[in-house]
């Protein structure tokens, strides 16, 4: 039997966990604004954790399931070279499963990426893998700096939500990058 912190899921989850937050500040497109040498917002934990958590269940409203052991976590940001900011610079990371029955997960990824371009998002994966059966799609907010991935699981017994946030700065008495 495999340790249950060796299981793909908790593998996928351990790597997203590193690279989302590694990714969501680095600035990674020609002229964006999120590294952490850039100029950003000051945002309190408890605002972005709301705009996070309603994004979310967004998502599982248009799919038409609950959101599955919903979770954030702040951490600090890093810079283009992986440096991590030392000035409270932070971003939030969200995870949930959305348990969608395996015969409905294309149909439902395709509803969600049309929901979020009616929301005026940029889409920036949409693709259905080489078996037919399983697929991916991925969506920023120009305005929020939000990007939401979706992805079925190898299990296929449920479609991973992966959300991260932009960099910002610490409210007044606040330190989500150390917390």
């Amino acid at each position: 039997m495999t340790p249950r912190h060796r299981t793909p899921r908790w593998r996928a989850v351990a790597v997203t966990a590193v690279l989302v937050p590694a990714t969501a500040c680095a600035g990674g497109e020609p002229g964006s604004s999120s590294g952490k040498d850039d100029s950003l917002q000051t945002k309190a934990a408890a605002e972005v954790s709301t705009l996070a958590e309603a994004r979310a269940q967004a998502v599982a409203t248009t799919a038409g399931v609950a959101l599955d052991a919903w979770r954030t976590n702040t951490s600090p940001c890093q810079g283009q070279r992986g440096e991590i900011a030392d000035d409270g610079r932070w971003t939030l990371s969200g995870f949930a499963g959305l348990p969608v029955p395996p015969a409905d997960q294309i149909t439902t990824l395709r509803r969600i990426r049309d929901m979020w371009r009616q929301q005026g998002y940029e889409i920036t994966e949409d693709r259905t893998f080489a078996d037919g059966t399983r697929g991916a799609v991925s969506m920023r907010d120009p305005d929020t700096g939000i990007t939401i991935s979706l992805t079925t699981t190898a299990s296929r017994d449920r479609v991973a939500l992966i959300l991260a946030t932009d960099c910002y700065r610490p409210a007044a008495g606040e330190d989500p990058a150390n917390a």
